[in-house]
């Protein structure tokens, strides 16, 4: 990965004319991560900044995966969804998986 990117490329895990990519940045709340992830891949949406939340909750995302209360993390569960057409995994390891748009040849 270079300077600057926040996703990389994890051919091994293609699937479905998806391509995959691992999302960096294991300081950021997961929705943060996933908006970086998602315009890197796709582009920035000019007309709506606030796409995420078409999908999800981004506040409720992030707390579903923070810490519980008593200070140890969280095992288990993941949360699937999609969002300006790309498929989203997201572990309570705290790995972000990003499965891009269908490619126009596998339409």
């Amino acid at each position: 990965m270079t300077e600057g990117q926040f996703t990389e490329r994890a051919a091994d895990l293609d699937r479905d004319g998806r391509n995959a990519y691992r999302v960096a940045g294991e300081t950021d709340d997961p929705s943060t991560r996933i908006i970086r992830g998602v315009e890197e891949i796709v582009g920035r949406s000019a007309e709506k900044q606030t796409w995420l939340y078409d999908s999800v909750d981004p506040d409720a995302l992030d707390a579903i995966f923070e810490e519980k209360h008593d200070g140890t993390t969280r095992t288990g569960g993941k949360v699937t969804f999609t969002a300006r057409g790309c498929e989203i995994i997201v572990d309570a390891d705290g790995e972000i998986l990003i499965y891009g748009p269908v490619t126009d040849d596998e339409k």
